[in-house]
């Protein structure tokens, strides 16, 4: 028996999620122009409402998903393909995030949680700009579930979790002796990913990659507002907070490297842990020239081009490992979802609007 109920339901909901952020991104940066004139605008209330609206659709995608998978419901192609029936309940929930779909959904979730954080405590001033940056980022991440086809110019928006095994999979010649084919149990896990570490250690790097947002955010904001200097003391602490969070995860993923996948040593220097550990060396270095800055006013400029790097490096990361390019050369690297090209314009987008609020604002710094 099929339930295309709960895809239906699931991808209902990624849809409003993109499109929620999009009109947060758009309502702040209303909001944000009209702070000067008016503290408490329509704008803003607006903004907040809406951000609330998405926040309920990514849970909604989350529980929708977490269903489908605890359910064994193998006609969807990520639950056949990630799980199965012999698992037990810790690695039935770490097949959430084993694919693609499911860590960029993880990455969208602490994304949410951040959001009403920031909301909470980062005050009227800084609000509007910050979250306006925070959802135009959180859009573009939106777009990679979203799994929608353009007709006419056959053009692939995001990759779904809420695939069809037959959408999916075609050509099987068993469609075509039964319709309605339901496998009766899953691929299951990978092996090696079968460890206590895949449990706690995804979660934990995708919040550290998720914090990285909010300095970024703040720098942007300060310079979009002519506040050059301010940025750094809300940043700070979100500085120091992301290089924890991203550290402990580093460290997590280089002892279960040791320990289950015997690189010869913590990584053998496999690719994709460099190209993780590089941003947190860059996080780090912007950490002491925030520092220097809030002692003795100096390091700007050094500041700025340090926290636009840190995030930037954690965007070509992503590129890196989830456009296929290093499938031959990492275990890590997940294959190619037809994502390359939607990756690409997502770290352009920030490389373009960092650059040009950074030239804009240079000889004011």
């Amino acid at each position: 028996m099929q339930h295309p109920i709960y895809g239906q339901i699931g991808h209902l909901f990624i849809i409003i999620s993109f499109v929620t952020a999009l009109v947060v991104a758009f309502s702040y940066f209303k909001a944000a122009n009209n702070l000067e004139i008016k503290p408490e605008t329509n704008w803003l209330k607006f903004s907040r409402i809406y951000f609330i609206v998405h926040v309920v659709a990514v849970f909604g995608i989350i529980i929708t998903l977490f269903y489908i998978t605890a359910q064994h419901y193998f006609e969807y192609y990520y639950v056949w393909n990630y799980s199965s029936k012999s698992l037990p309940p810790e690695y039935i929930l770490s097949s959430f995030w084993h694919g693609q779909e499911g860590s960029f959904l993880l990455w969208i979730f602490w994304d949410a949680i951040l959001g009403l954080i920031l909301i909470k405590l980062s005050g009227k001033t800084w609000e509007a700009p910050v979250m306006a940056i925070f959802a135009l980022v959180q859009a573009f991440l939106c777009s990679m579930i979203l799994g929608v086809v353009i007709p006419g110019i056959d053009l692939k928006i995001g990759s779904t979790p809420f695939l069809l095994l037959k959408e999916a999979m075609p050509d099987l010649p068993v469609w075509q002796m039964n319709a309605n084919f339901v496998p009766e149990d899953g691929k299951g896990m990978n092996p090696l990913l079968q460890n206590y570490w895949m449990v706690i250690h995804p979660p934990t790097l995708f919040l550290g990659f998720a914090t990285t947002l909010v300095p970024f955010a703040y720098l942007m904001a300060g310079f979009w507002k002519k506040r050059y200097s301010e940025w750094i003391k809300p940043s700070l602490p979100w500085s120091l907070v992301s290089a924890l969070i991203l550290g402990v995860g580093i460290l997590m993923g280089a002892y279960w490297a040791y320990e289950t996948l015997n690189f010869g040593g913590y990584w053998n220097w496999d690719p994709v842990e460099n190209a993780v550990y590089v941003p947190w060396l860059v996080m780090v270095a912007a950490i002491h020239t925030q520092i220097a800055n809030r002692k003795s006013g100096t390091a700007i400029k050094a500041s700025a081009i340090l926290v636009i790097a840190q995030f930037i490096l954690i965007l070509y990361s992503t590129f890196l490992t989830r456009s296929g390019i290093l499938g031959n050369a990492s275990v890590h690297s997940f294959t190619d979802l037809g994502l390359s090209g939607q990756l690409l314009i997502y770290l352009f987008t920030f490389i373009l609007l960092s650059g040009y609020l950074c030239w804009l604002r240079w000889g004011q710094l």
